[in-house]
């Protein structure tokens, strides 16, 4: 076992290890955020006193163009700390996970449909789900908590869900647990595309509650034996 699995067993078995970790990152990231705004907002500041001074037209374009630039770089800051902040959240939950079975992975990018799903496996008690907002870290999670059955949207921010499946199919980490789509699309077309592709199921939006259900008792106890 190297340094990263011992890791993401500490992760995974000591949550006071987890929340001094998350700690340090939010701490590095706000140092981070105060010393990239604080010259910028020096920069922008000045170079906008400037703008409101009776100068020449190529002074004034030369102000125009520092704010510009000023502003596009503060954009690309906030860009990538949320972007840093994402991917830290990520490594942390699938750290958390690794090594951990769960029951559902459910890959949607709609809050309200996962929290649906989430209110509806209540009346399954026992099952854990977990969930992943875009295709590629539902992939990622898929091989770290390595669930029983995964449901999957198709209309992903990121790839598509069809992609995710195949991916999913292509690894053999995860080629073995079933998958079942949920998506808004009903064409026969693609429903029989995506099954010959390897789902196990097609479950159409909106779906009946006792349909669901069934499928997930179906996979579960399917996978129980």
């Amino acid at each position: 076992m190297d340094e990263a699995d011992n890791l993401s067993n500490d992760l995974a078995t000591d949550p006071t290890k987890r929340d001094a970790i998350n700690e340090a990152q939010e701490s590095f990231r706000a140092d981070l955020n105060h010393k990239l705004r604080t010259p910028l907002n020096a920069i922008i500041g000045f170079a906008e006193l400037l703008a409101l001074q009776p100068g020449s037209k190529q002074k004034e374009g030369d102000v125009q163009q520092i704010l510009k630039s000023a502003r596009e770089m503060l954009d690309i800051i906030e860009q990538e700390l949320a972007d840093l902040n994402a991917a830290t959240r990520e490594r942390t939950d699938v750290a958390a996970l690794t090594g951990r079975l769960c029951d559902v992975l459910y890959v949607e990018d709609d809050e309200a449909n996962f929290t649906l799903v989430e209110r509806i496996l209540e009346y399954r008690p026992g099952i854990q789900l977990t969930h992943a907002c875009d295709g590629q870290r539902g992939l990622r999670m898929a091989k770290g908590c390595q669930p029983r059955m995964i449901l999957l949207d198709l209309n992903l921010p990121d790839i598509h869900g069809s992609e995710v499946l195949r991916q999913l199919q292509e690894n053999q980490a995860t080629a073995q647990i079933p998958v079942v789509i949920l998506s808004a699309d009903a064409s026969a077309s693609q429903i029989e595309r995506l099954l010959a592709a390897g789902a196990k199921n097609y479950l159409t939006k909106p779906f009946y509650i006792d349909h669901f259900l069934a499928v997930i008792d179906e996979f579960l106890s399917t996978s129980r034996a």
